[in-house]
């Protein structure tokens, strides 16, 4: 008998239509997938059902993959199934025992047990996880977990969602347990005093994320990122989600975007993680409170003007909780100790010199060293010592005459004053400083175009070809520059920062004669520039019943500048060649690839990160990968031993039963490591999906980089009738990164 829900069927059926009641021997009744099986099955109302010697399950076939066997079972269709007396079968064998059992039979969020997971780590041992999902309104939930680790102990942990409407959301993340293995490993006790080795410490963890449409359309972020140590994300890698990043990084801003103007506040408070002992202080972290941005964007300066205005304010604060300032050496590394050398210092020697905070060890990796303290003289020495914090106020207006020849060329100038003002706490002597310059701008581009068609239909598929060079020339004729230290620690030969550094910030910054400004703000100055550039774009048109459908199949581009102010300076860091930089992005149906390189043609090596993946019409695939970043310093040979070579392999299998989604990271510069490790990391995930569309069962193991191997094991059942997705590839990232 078929009904608008369901299906019933048995030896006999008894059935008021009146009352919608009724009576099944020996019987089913099928909703979707959902299907009871019973010696005696009441109809009680019109999806209410009363089953004695009962079968629940929600597989297709037959017979069941796994079922549910009761001495009676009370269910509501679109409700829930309440189960008396239950075996948990695989199959027609019993596996668990249940005494009372409550399953859903709709796909709305439920509060209940969740399936329960096991790991295993080397650190931890066994690990059984038990989860209690609480829906705690149409718009919140919270989900417990009591995870029990072998070795470590027990931990508690609470994820709490919540929307309070379509645009607001967040959620937050917390766990917490006293560690039994941490409190005994070397890499924390090496740094703790004899009285407190071995004692126990707890260890924690808070990540918490909004995003908020406010009145006004004022808009809200923040971030909350922190543990109890710096250790806790190479433990717990998926918790905290920044394992081998440089810091925990909280942040928290507003934003205003008016008809033409757009404002911003932001801070950001870090907590290092490039230390050694993992419960070290924070004074040395700098922190952004505040950075406020308010930018016009690019309009006419008067009605009908086709002169165009803009302009960008920028302050900023650098603080923390230290000294205002670090304290550095300067000086060559004897290669058998590590520490300063104490031969006499040659000319030559200078491009070999490093720096870095001075310490009682005399060493670069005092860091290290539980013996090794930093040494604070109590005087700011110019042109050695490096300013942290401080306090700059930047204004940059720009006019620009957009011109067009034609139709055919297309050509920009502009003109843009800046001036920056600087505030560090120091002595009046290098407490202030300023920086205004003039800098001119003008950028010509073309464009060619050519149509390729297979065919003459209106309909076809077309290709459209673009190839768009342009050039531009920058200029600064005026620069007024105080001279303080902060601009870089050669006082004698100080010289402009080479075009290639302009744009970032890095190690190699910290010895090199520029110093290391706050930010790329700071970096002195495209005093004259000429850039080239190139892009090809190869577009599809196709159309899909009267709609045209444009996809980008392919793009490339090529841009390369030449600093001539730095080609007439007599300077032993001239290099007027920028990088070459090249950006390729394919997107074919069974192949994608994105790639960047960056040649450096006085150093002779190129910066990769590409990737290429080929996929079949059955969503198999693979993927392989490159990163290779050499640390380039202007006027310095590159280190090649110090690169960074990484080799990704990644593939995808995916059938009727069986989903197998795994990567490994190659590490090509093994041999420079210091544990002499080829595999970076490596993970897989796996997904058995028995016949019957009715449950999974995922198998992930994984070893994130210097982290311990570990393990996982989940069942995932479906109550309610509606199929799992397969596995993707966001299955991967979300174990490894």
């Amino acid at each position: 008998m078929t009904q608008t829900k369901s299906t019933i069927g048995g030896d006999q059926i008894w059935f008021d239509y009146e009352s919608n009641t009724g009576v099944i021997s020996k019987g089913f009744v099928q909703s979707g997938n959902v299907i009871f099986e019973g010696e005696l099955i009441n109809k009680t109302g019109e999806n209410d059902y009363y089953v004695v010697k009962a079968d629940y399950t929600t597989c297709t076939n037959c017979p069941a993959s796994w079922s549910f066997q009761g001495s009676q079972i009370r269910a509501e269709l679109g409700g829930y199934a309440y189960i008396k007396n239950s075996f948990l079968r695989f199959g027609s064998v019993p596996v668990f025992w249940i005494p009372y059992l409550i399953v859903p039979l709709k796909s709305d969020r439920q509060t209940g047990l969740l399936t329960p997971e096991f790991e295993s780590s080397q650190a931890g041992g066994l690990t059984v996880s038990q989860s209690l999902f609480w829906v705690k309104s149409r718009n919140e939930d919270v989900t417990y977990t009591f995870k029990n680790y072998e070795l470590r102990g027990i931990k508690n942990m609470l994820n709490y969602r919540y929307m309070l409407n379509a645009e607001s959301y967040g959620e937050l993340s917390t766990g917490w347990l006293r560690d039994k293995v941490f409190q005994n490993e070397d890499r924390v006790n090496r740094f703790r005093g004899e009285d407190h080795r071995g004692t126990g410490i707890n260890r924690w963890f808070i990540k918490y994320d909004h995003y908020t449409l406010l009145p006004e359309d004022y808009i809200h972020r923040m971030q909350i990122n922190n543990a109890s140590d710096l250790q806790y994300p190479k433990d717990f890698s998926r918790e905290t989600r920044n394992h081998n990043e440089p810091s925990f990084e909280n942040r928290m801003s507003l934003t205003k975007n008016f008809e033409n103007i757009h404002t911003n506040i932001d801070t950001a408070y870090h907590l290092n993680m490039l230390k050694s002992d993992p419960l070290s202080g924070n004074d040395e972290s700098v922190h952004r409170v505040p950075e406020i941005r308010v930018s016009q964007m690019t309009e006419p300066l008067y009605t009908n003007s086709p002169l165009l205005f803009s302009w960008d304010l920028n302050y900023l604060n650098l603080a923390r909780a230290g000294k205002s300032y670090d304290d550095m050496t300067r000086c060559k590394i004897d290669p058998t100790t590590g520490k300063c050398s104490t031969a006499p210092v040659t000319a030559s020697d200078s491009t070999d010199m490093i720096r870095f905070p001075t310490n009682s060890c005399d060493s670069p990796d005092y860091d290290r060293d539980p013996n090794c303290v930093l040494i604070n003289d109590g005087q700011f020495n110019p042109y050695n010592d490096l300013i942290r914090t401080g306090q700059r106020l930047d204004f940059k207006p720009t006019l620009s005459y957009p011109i067009n020849l034609g139709d055919t060329v297309d050509i920009l100038p502009k003109v843009s004053y800046r001036e920056t003002q600087y505030q560090f706490q120091l002595s009046d002597e290098y407490s202030r400083l300023y920086r205004r310059y003039l800098k001119t701008e003008v950028s010509a581009r073309t464009q060619l175009t050519q149509i390729y068609s297979s065919s003459n239909d209106i309909k076809g598929t077309k290709l459209r070809h673009e190839v768009i060079p342009q050039v531009t020339y920058t200029k600064t004729p005026w620069v007024d520059r105080k001279e303080h230290p902060f601009w870089g620690f050669d006082k004698d030969n100080q010289t402009e920062i080479p075009f290639t550094s302009q744009d970032g910030i890095s190690d190699g910054d910290l010895a090199s004669p520029f110093g290391l400004q706050f930010d790329y703000l700071d970096r002195s100055l495209d005093r004259e520039i000429v850039t080239f550039s190139v892009l090809q774009r190869l577009t599809e048109k196709s159309w899909v019943g009267n709609s045209a459908v444009y996809k980008q199949l392919a793009s490339l581009s090529l841009s390369q500048s030449y600093d001539v102010y730095q080609s007439n300076l007599n300077s032993s860091t001239k290099q007027p060649w920028s990088n070459v930089a090249a950006y390729l992005n394919v997107n074919l149906d069974s192949f994608t690839t994105s790639s960047l390189f960056n040649y450096y043609p006085y150093q002779k090596v190129t910066n990769v990160s590409s990737s290429a993946r080929f996929t079949n019409k059955f969503g198999n695939f693979y993927e392989l990968g490159l990163n290779r970043t050499y640390s380039v310093t202007p006027g310095k040979d590159v280190d090649v031993n110090t690169r960074t070579e990484d080799y990704l392999f990644r593939t995808g299998l995916i059938t009727k039963y069986f989903n197998l989604i795994g990567q490994f990271v190659y590490d090509g510069n093994w041999l420079n490591n210091s544990k002499n490790k080829r595999i970076k990391s490596w993970a897989y995930v796996s997904q058995f999906k028995p016949p019957g569309d009715c449950w999974l069962i995922t198998l992930a193991q994984y070893q994130v980089t210097s982290g311990t191997q570990e393990l996982k094991l989940s069942f995932e059942f479906t109550f309610d009738g509606n199929s799992k997705p397969p596995l993707t590839i966001e299955a991967l990232d979300q174990i490894i990164n």
